[in-house]
């Protein structure tokens, strides 16, 4: 009987089949592989699938679609920022509708950047809008429509994701002017608003996973949870950035290059896939008429170099106080060969060779100064030359505008300054025409000719005051710019840190006192026609007739019926602006209807509840109605909103002291100094409500404070000697 075969066992060396074995290496890595890698992967997309079906969170794509009047139309989307923001911090684009699909006879222009391309302080007269007039003009038979895509405080970071949306709308021209926000803009250096990162790549990863729905998932759950907090509650502009200074040998610049680099290439590869043409605009900066915001000495001073510089620094500063600059400049010299990196040194020097005549040095240490200047809000030369190379590195579709050139050359030693700027960055009228004239002329060199074959008006001269006619740019709108520069700028950290700024003050004051005699002398229906020619020439243009709604309902004016009218119709423009429906709901409380105003200040929290100003119309009306729960629920919600809002504080306190509840009033007042310390009326009723309260001794003291603050209230100085005489 044969022996029966014996079963060879695999846990036998000498029988191990390494074929077998590096299958099962294989089946293993695939394994924690798949349960590591795929598993996750996996999940993330059915979870992110789920959440979309169900039509969680919100949209973070720059344009989203919008059904007006049975119509399909694209709008700018309000919650994009988010995705660079916190949310209370979230910039916002000018309000646009156009058609979803683009008809044949439109010739479509994006426009892209930040706050100076979106026309601050007031988009009504930015560059693009005076292209559009530009264009309207040379090419009336062409519809030229001019879509602004610009937000304050992005950077090219942010535009690149802008540009990757207005890409799907079938665009013809993509006109970009941004470098001012390189290095405080999101992902840079000298942000408040997220860390910098040396690989674009991860940095790409980590904007694409933030528009993702588990995104939106994961922040709202740990908001709920108290767990993810922003250390800032309310936008409190330029004086955000003030403790984040750079130096220009800062590591984290050579990245910022590099970054905007490659997001020019990027933009580049966007016009190119899509058929896109760009035009690049070089960026404009004050460095006449702009002091550096902040300054630091080189990282290697000692001691005894730092007190030689300080003596020669602070005599310069005489000399120059005394009208001699000659003098200081010697001094100012000596304190450079010490420390040439100071930049207030650097333009005391620009400022004393320009007093003196002499322009090519000035100009040189003008521009050192920008280049010093560690509070970098401004675009420095790397910038402009990085723009230059990009606008010829794509051969056929992307072109240069050197806006820059163009204003030098117009600018006395080629420094542009206030001839050009409103302050730092942000252009005026004029500054804004130059660079709409700039970047006309490049579009005319590259416009097809199916559209200069149609009719062109080469006779015209597009001046700048045609331009104004227009748009209705007029001594009321001059003057109402020149106010939002004082008070929300110069006025403001970190401008206040320049030097000369009460020489600044004094200037802009000078010039709005001018400017008030020149509209008083005007017949009170010539500012009025200003704004009615212009609609009759542009009747689609629903900036116009908000703005013209805006002089109707001024103080002076009080046409009230006809401004309800003009912002009625803006509504019908664009229906999803919440601040039409707040201004409509003003001019309509001031007819006395207000429920009307009210219903339309909820329209507005409808579209943004985060409005500080529509609950503080509304606790206005139900303070006027004797609805005082209403009236402080609203004020609470403006405060919650804008802590900063100080009229808010104000109402809210009074409510209190009228209930008797004087501790709860004082508190109130309080909480609104922290925002606005020097605000005049919160302290002025904090005095007033410790006196209430029987607090003699430290209301007297805050009515000291007070007056200092005003020395020129004969009222507060009255109250003061007053009480002085009654405690004595």
């Amino acid at each position: 009987m044969k022996k029966a075969k014996s079963i060879k066992s695999n846990n036998n060396p000498k029988n191990h089949s390494p074929i077998l074995d590096q299958i099962s290496r294989q089946r293993l890595w695939f394994y924690r592989f798949f349960t590591m890698i795929l598993v996750p992967v996996i999940l993330f997309f059915l979870l992110e699938i789920s959440l979309r079906l169900f039509h969680f969170g919100y949209p973070t794509s720059a344009l989203i679609e919008t059904n007006i009047n049975g119509r399909n139309y694209i709008r700018e989307n309000s919650a994009f920022a988010y995705r660079f923001f916190p949310k209370r911090l979230a910039r916002e684009f000018t309000p646009l509708r156009f058609e979803a699909d683009k008809p044949k006879d439109v010739f479509r222009i994006f426009i892209l950047g930040g706050s100076a391309a979106q026309g601050t302080p007031d988009a009504a007269f930015s560059f693009g809008r005076i292209l559009e007039v530009m264009l309207q003009l040379k090419y009336p038979d062409t519809k030229f429509e001019i879509l602004p895509m610009a937000m304050p405080a992005i950077n090219s970071h942010v535009v690149v994701e802008i540009a990757k949306d207005c890409a799907a709308y079938k665009p013809d021209l993509l006109i970009v002017y941004m470098g001012n926000n390189e290095v405080v803009g999101p992902f840079g250096p000298g942000t408040i608003l997220t860390p910098i990162a040396s690989n674009i790549s991860l940095l790409r990863f980590g904007i694409r996973l933030k528009s993702t729905k588990i995104y939106q998932l994961i922040t709202l759950t740990l908001e709920k949870m108290n767990i993810l907090k922003s250390p800032f509650n309310q936008w409190k502009g330029m004086e955000m950035f003030l403790e984040n200074q750079v130096r220009i040998n800062d590591p984290g610049l050579e990245i910022t290059y590099n970054h905007f680099n490659d997001n020019l290439e990027k933009l580049n590869q966007i016009g190119y896939e899509n058929n896109i043409k760009i035009i690049y605009s070089t960026v404009v900066s004050n460095l006449k008429d702009c002091p550096p915001f902040n300054s630091l000495h080189r990282a290697d001073i000692s001691e005894a170099e730092l007190q030689n510089w300080e003596r020669f620094y602070s005599s310069g500063s005489a000399h120059e106080k005394a009208g001699q600059c000659r003098q200081a400049i010697k001094d100012y010299l000596k304190a450079a060969k010490v420390d040439s990196e100071y930049a207030d040194l650097q333009y005391r020097l620009g400022h004393c060779y320009w007093e003196s005549g002499n322009f090519t040095q000035a100009r040189k240490h003008y521009f050192n100064a920008r280049e010093y200047d560690t509070n970098r809000f401004r675009a420095d030369n790397r910038i402009n030359t990085i723009i230059r190379n990009s606008a010829v590195s794509l051969d056929g579709f992307a072109f240069l505008a050197d806006a820059l050139s163009e204003i030098q050359q117009k600018c006395p030693g080629g420094l542009p300054g206030n001839d050009f700027l409103l302050e730092h960055v942000h252009l005026n009228f004029e500054g804004n025409y130059q660079v709409a004239h700039t970047i006309f002329k490049q579009i005319e060199q590259i416009i097809p000719d199916r559209l200069k074959n149609i009719k062109t008006n080469n006779s015209i001269n597009i001046s700048d005051s045609l331009c104004a006619g227009y748009l209705a740019y007029n001594y009321y709108e001059k003057h109402h710019i020149l106010e939002l520069v004082l008070n929300g700028f110069i006025k403001q950290p970190p401008f206040t840190n320049q030097l000369y700024h009460l020489e600044t003050i004094e200037s802009l004051e000078t010039e709005l006192d001018k400017i008030r005699q020149v509209i008083q002398s005007l017949d009170s229906n010539h500012l009025g026609n200003t704004y009615k020619e212009a609609i009759k020439k542009r009747p689609s243009d629903w900036l116009l007739r908000y703005k013209y709604a805006g002089y109707l309902a001024d103080a002076n004016v009080r046409k009230y019926q006809e401004s309800a009218k003009q912002y009625e119709l803006v509504i019908e423009a664009v229906p999803h602006d919440p601040n039409t429906y707040v201004m409509r709901g003003v001019v309509l409380a001031k007819l006395g209807q207000f429920n009307e105003a009210l219903i339309h200040n909820q329209q507005a929290l409808d579209i943004n509840p985060a409005i500080a100003k529509a609950h503080f119309n509304s606790g206005l009306i139900y303070q006027k109605l004797q609805k005082t729960k209403s009236a402080q629920d609203s004020y609470g919600l403006a405060l919650f909103y804008d802590p900063a809002h100080s009229k808010a504080a104000n109402n809210l306190a009074f409510i209190y002291s009228q209930s008797g509840d004087i501790s709860k009033a004082i508190a109130t007042i309080n909480r609104g100094l922290k925002n606005n310390p020097n605000d005049l009326l919160l302290n002025y009723n904090l005095a007033m409500f410790l006196y209430r309260n029987d607090n003699k001794a430290e209301a007297i003291e805050q009515l000291r404070h007070t007056v200092r603050l005003a020395p020129d209230e004969a009222m507060i100085r009255k109250t003061l000697d007053e009480w002085l005489k009654e405690n004595k």
